[in-house]
């Protein structure tokens, strides 16, 4: 149906009769389809206004682009949907229509549920036969859409003028006859040029004669199959200074594939050049510096291979440069020494001072040499780190060794002094402890015998006889140990079976054990034959049972054990007497430790010694020796040895 005023005809809206077409008296309805079909076209609503009566008619349309229910409407009604502060210009447009101004356009906006709607009113005032036909109609159309599109519009021309006016490249377009059309911010400022002027230009006023001539050139070069070409440029400005650009040359083709305009793109690379003439000479001083350097220069890429290292690389480590090339240093740092160097790639990262690190390198044969490097990070001529690591490398492998071989002899005077120490402390006290009791008890029987009686007198014999016991057992060991700190004791392995050992052991050890009442159990003694000095294992065990028997209750038992793991043999020594407190168990085989010395259950003394010459002894037959314990439970010693042939 045609969108036509609220009870109102076409005809009404002209105030005139449309014309009738010779030979059709139907021509109205072909005039008022054309002009529904050109209303629906624009998507546009009529509306008309007699300024006689202040009647406002509406049609349809007009009413769906208010949003308001189709019936009489008044100029108060739609103006109160108005934008508020479009109001005042429509009241100003408004008052020019009832002065018959003519044809007007009036775009504002509309509160549509709270949103704004774009509408355009356009309108014509329609002077009748009599001022009872004077009218005024037009059309009205939501346009709101379209403002949108033009604000984006605006606004993408906008961003993209000022993505170009803020490039610091240098963009011009010109002709073919070398007129300038554009020329951005930069580009006007790099050449001097205002950007007033630049438009009247050639660009052979803006550029020197060869350069021109050159672009010229390379025009023709241009084709749809290749768009563009490259060259650069040298300049040289007011100041005497010599400027380096690099330029894109585009054609701009229109629909027929011909060029209309043409345009350049270039940039200053005048630092990037310096940049690399300084860098091409600083590698060029720095190569004379390495090839001619005793020390391993080498630059390192930020994985860890290897980028470059100086050909003195040959004679110290046997490797040529190209061996080395790209290859992961770490391959030829030692295992040992990884942390270190992960330690110092950390403190490089956090630091720009350079790192002082010392390391071991294998060399071509896998002999291991030490270095000390000075390591930094190599910084471009900006001061900006470039990634990469230097190292200056020298080789103090004879300073390392002479500095080890001093620490050996620090260590060893230090445990000379110890050995010192403690001999002279077993011979002022723990050697003459026993003979005390020897001449007192001698003393008394000699000049009081008949004053005792038998007992008494056997009582002193049996103390004098454990005492001289005492001490040979501790001249044995005194004697062994002092061959041994002096370097003198000269091992002699020799074929033995171990359950003779121990049965001989048992054997020596028996009278004493029987004083306390304390049984030896050699039951579950491996009959296996062992390749060692058989001296030295029987005073490791003579030592290790006499203890046992000293620090066990009476009454108790001591258990002699072996078995064999992994081709080697293990003795163990149990007994069930007092124990050994934590913090004496750590210290009982280190002599740099304060030896501390405890009485057995019945008062036996005992000097420390022991225990450190066992360890000593079962060391030097390739094997070693431990103990745990557990205070009022008794303590466990284990002895391992390895199960050699003599062969």
């Amino acid at each position: 149906m045609m969108d036509t005023p609220q009870r109102h005809t076409v005809s009404d809206l002209t105030g005139e009769k449309p014309a009738v077409a010779a030979g059709n008296e139907h021509g109205l309805p072909v005039i008022e389809n054309r002009l529904e079909i050109a209303l629906k076209a624009l998507n546009a609503g009529v509306w008309e206004w007699d300024p006689a009566t202040d009647a406002l008619f509406w049609s349809r349309k007009c009413f769906e682009i208010f949003k308001l229910d189709p019936g009489p409407v008044s100029v108060q009604a739609w103006m109160s949907k108005v934008f508020p502060d479009d109001i005042p210009r429509i009241k100003e447009m408004w008052s020019r229509i009832s002065m018959q101004a003519g044809w007007f356009d009036l775009e504002f906006r509309i509160l549509v549920e709270n949103v704004p709607r774009w509408i355009r009113k356009s309108g014509y005032y329609l002077d009748g036969a009599s001022e009872a036909h004077e009218k005024v109609t037009g059309v009205m159309v939501d346009i709101t859409d379209e403002k949108d599109f033009n604000d984006k519009l605006f606004d993408n021309q906008r961003f993209f003028k000022a993505i170009i006016e803020d490039q610091t490249e240098f963009i011009c377009r010109f002709r073919s006859e070398g007129m300038v059309t554009f020329a951005n911010k930069a580009f006007t400022i790099f050449f001097g040029v205002s950007p007033f002027n630049i438009l009247k230009l050639s660009l052979s006023e803006v550029f020197p004669t060869q350069d021109y001539d050159k672009i010229i050139k390379l025009i023709k070069c241009i084709k749809p199959s290749k768009k563009n070409v490259n060259f650069e440029q040298r300049i040289i400005r007011e100041d005497g200074k010599t400027s380096f650009l690099q330029w894109t040359l585009r054609a701009i083709y229109g629909k027929d594939e011909q060029a209309e305009e043409y345009q350049l793109v270039g940039r200053d690379v005048t630092e990037i050049e310096e940049s690399r003439e300084a860098l091409r000479r600083s590698e060029e001083m720095y190569r004379l510096i390495a090839e001619n350097s005793n020390d391993i220069i080498s630059i390192h890429l930020d994985d860890g291979s290897i980028e470059y290292v100086s050909p003195s690389v040959q004679h110290i480590l046997g490797y040529s440069p190209d061996e080395l090339y790209l290859v992961q240093g770490l391959t030829i740092v030692c295992e040992e020494d990884f942390t270190t160097m992960k330690q110092c790639y950390e403190s490089l990262q956090l630091s720009k001072e350079p790192v002082l690190l010392t390391f071991r390198l294998k060399d071509k044969q896998g002999k291991l040499i030490w270095f000390e490097s000075m390591i930094q990070r190599q910084h471009d001529n900006k001061g900006e780190t470039t990634g990469k690591v230097i190292a200056v490398s020298r080789n103090i492998h004879a300073r390392k060794m002479v500095e080890e071989q001093q620490k050996q002899t620090e260590i060893q005077l230090k445990e000379a002094n110890m050995t010192k120490d403690k001999f002279f402390s077993i011979i002022a006290h723990d050697l003459r402890s026993p003979f005390t009791s020897i001449l007192g008890f001698s003393r008394l029987l000699s000049e009081e015998y008949d004053d005792f009686s038998d007992e008494d007198r056997k009582m002193m014999v049996t103390q004098i006889q454990n005492s001289t016991e005492t001490t040979f057992q501790l001249l044995d060991n005194l004697l062994a140990w002092a061959k041994t700190q002096l370097g003198r004791t000269i091992i002699n392995p020799e074929q033995f079976t171990l359950e003779s050992l121990i049965a001989e052991t048992v054997k020596q050890t028996t009278p004493q054990a029987l004083i306390k009442n304390i049984s030896l159990v050699s039951d579950r003694i491996e009959d296996v034959e062992i390749y060692a000095d058989q001296n030295m294992i029987r005073t490791v065990l003579r030592n290790l049972v006499s203890n046992a028997v000293k620090f066990s209750f009476p009454g108790g038992t001591i258990e002699l054990d072996s078995f064999i793991k992994d081709n080697k043999l293990t003795i163990t020594v149990t007994d069930h007497g007092t124990g050994i407190p934590p913090d004496v168990l750590d210290k009982l085989f280190n002599l740099s430790e304060q030896t501390i010395t405890t009485k057995g259950t019945a008062n036996e003394k005992g000097t420390g010694l022991g225990l450190i010459l066992c360890r000593e002894f079962i060391e030097k037959n390739g094997g070693s020796i431990a103990a745990k314990s557990e205070m009022g439970k008794g303590s466990t010693f284990s002895i391992n040895l390895p199960i050699n042939s003599p062969g």
